[in-house]
């Protein structure tokens, strides 16, 4: 426990880490805002509107991560593309699956339970991309 916890301590100390979290959050931002204007503007239900705001933002994010992050060439980009999107819905379930836990096991405030599940799912999703999508698709 005591290694994983020192492995999480360099990552977070990590420039890379630090750009992942920069234009990702700068996708979380597309996200809402791609949301906003589907579901406000053009009046489509949020139900629809919410897996379309996460493909637009899945793809802003692999795009910065891949030229900006990982400074990436790979050259099946349609490939790789795939395994970050499947990276990033397993984050989603993560991120899901956290917050009902947290919420139900320790009792947090919905609130503080969803800014911990995205940690959770943050952790999860740099340790994946780094480690497959933009390490072993080189």
């Amino acid at each position: 426990m005591e290694k994983k916890i020192k492995e999480i301590a360099e990552m977070l100390k990590s420039s890379k880490f630090i750009k992942y979290c920069f234009f990702g959050g700068l996708a979380a931002i597309i996200e809402l805002a791609s949301f906003f204007i589907i579901n406000s503007f053009f009046e489509i239900s949020y139900f629809i509107a919410t897996p379309i705001s996460f493909i637009i933002a899945a793809t802003t994010n692999f795009i910065l991560q891949r030229k900006f992050t990982f400074k990436n060439n790979y050259e099946k980009k349609h490939k790789q593309f795939i395994v970050f999107a499947l990276i990033a819905i397993g984050g989603l379930i993560i991120n899901w699956a956290a917050t009902i836990a947290y919420v139900e096991l320790f009792h947090l405030l919905p609130i503080l339970a969803k800014f911990f599940a995205i940690l959770t799912a943050l952790i999860y999703n740099y340790t994946m991309n780094k480690k497959i999508t933009f390490g072993k698709m080189k």
